[in-house]
């Protein structure tokens, strides 16, 4: 079927379902963008994900040339990447939701895990740092995508 046959129903689960299957995430959420019902906080929330996700794939194991990397670059490099992890983590909590909501109607979300996830998320893939992440100041440039 081409993208142009699709019938976009206005209802939020027709939305989703009827998008063809073969769109990337940043397609169909551009294509959702004023046709369903969501705040600007969610959808830049969802914005701040894609970006990260593209900057985990491309960038995320790059900390330069061996031969001049120190532990500075690499902790500068590993904030902005755990600085990725977590957006990725918010875009993946809110579409979570939207999928629990459409297979589950009727159930209550969890929110005890949707409120914990990206915390959860960052103990799983950042805490064998312990304090080194946390111990120094922050500076905002290096951890700008």
């Amino acid at each position: 079927m081409h993208e142009s046959d699709v019938e976009i129903v206005m209802d939020d689960d027709g939305l989703i379902t009827n998008l063809p299957v073969d769109k990337m995430l940043a397609v169909t959420l551009n294509r959702l963008t004023g046709k369903i019902s969501t705040s600007d906080e969610i959808m830049d929330s969802l914005r701040r994900a894609t970006k990260a996700r593209n900057f985990i794939a491309h960038e995320g194991a790059s900390v330069g040339h061996i031969s001049v990397v120190r532990e500075r670059h690499i902790l500068a490099h590993v904030r902005r990447l755990r600085s990725a992890v977590l957006h990725l983590a918010e875009g993946d909590n809110i579409v979570s939701q939207w999928g629990f909501h459409f297979e589950e109607p009727r159930q209550s979300l969890p929110q005890d895990l949707i409120d914990a996830y990206p915390q959860l998320i960052d103990g799983w893939v950042f805490g064998h740092f312990g304090d080194l992440l946390d111990g120094e100041a922050v500076d905002p440039a290096a951890t700008k995508l």
